[in-house]
């Protein structure tokens, strides 16, 4: 960062500055997704019954903000280079590019494994990867300037990088915001699941049927079952629990009914 930083300056890139401004934010994204790993690991007590997880989600979503933030700032400045065109020094810029790529590459490498299953981990490699393309796209404006002369494709490519990381933390933003707001876990069916409850020996009826994410990979579940044989509850419920754990949930409640109770909670109940 702080190479890109002084090279932008140095030799007048704004893709170079664009790429050091973006790789600040990287530190900042980094060290929160670190913190929240940390605090997603301590366990439930009295005031936070189900744990820290969510930390992790609300990382994420401060990661994405931060992105945005830092789009704005960008363009400002990039507006600001088209109506005053800067001279760019082609052959440093292209040297500290060339630096911007190779760190950008290892930290990519070292997140990558762990970035499918977890959306903080997934939240810092988008900062990377989107990093790493700005670093591609300032070596590709330095060789268009080295050749040509023209200095607007440095220009041209800031935009380019802002692009791309408004397109990457958009996505991590929703992702974050469904989480938050209760959504069904990515992938789950829940009229497939609800086909399997109901196909349960002895049950007769599912509703409050609800799923949501505590966090990346640690989906919940809460449903009623209408079991009207009291000899049958307890075997459909451990079905149930088998059921719920063959589509990948990990904290399941089950309520058991021999039929409908009055509940303030369930509109079917009441």
């Amino acid at each position: 960062m702080v190479v890109e930083a002084a090279g932008g300056l140095l030799t007048g890139s704004m893709a170079l500055l664009s790429d050091s401004m973006h790789m600040l934010t990287d530190a900042a994204a980094l060290g929160m997704s670190f913190f929240a790993s940390r605090l997603a690991a301590l366990k439930p007590d009295s005031s936070r019954t189900y744990g820290y997880r969510r930390a992790e989600v609300v990382a994420a979503l401060g990661n994405a903000m931060l992105l945005w933030l830092l789009s704005g700032y960008m363009l400002r400045e990039v507006y600001e280079r088209f109506h005053n065109p800067v001279p760019v020094l082609s052959g440093p810029m292209l040297a500290v590019a060339v630096l911007g790529l190779l760190a950008n590459l290892a930290s990519a490498w070292i997140l990558h494994g762990h970035s499918e299953d977890n959306i903080n981990i997934r939240g810092a490699f988008l900062h990377v990867v989107s990093d790493l393309a700005g670093s591609v796209a300032a070596i590709i404006a330095g060789v268009i300037i080295y050749i040509t002369g023209w200095y607007p494709a440095d220009t041209i490519v800031s935009l380019l990088i802002i692009g791309l990381i408004l397109f990457s933390s958009t996505r991590l933003l929703l992702e974050a915001f469904h989480i938050l707001m209760e959504g069904a876990p990515k992938g789950l069916s829940l009229k497939a699941l609800e086909r399997e409850l109901l196909a349960m020996d002895g049950v007769s009826g599912v509703h409050e049927l609800h799923a949501w994410s505590l966090s990346s990979g640690y989906n919940a579940l809460s449903a009623h079952l209408v079991v009207k044989d009291p000899a049958k509850q307890q075997a459909a419920l451990r079905s149930a629990c088998r059921v719920a754990q063959a589509f990948g949930l990990k904290h399941t409640v089950f309520q058991v009914e021999a039929e409908p109770l009055h509940n303030a909670s369930c509109d079917i109940c009441a």
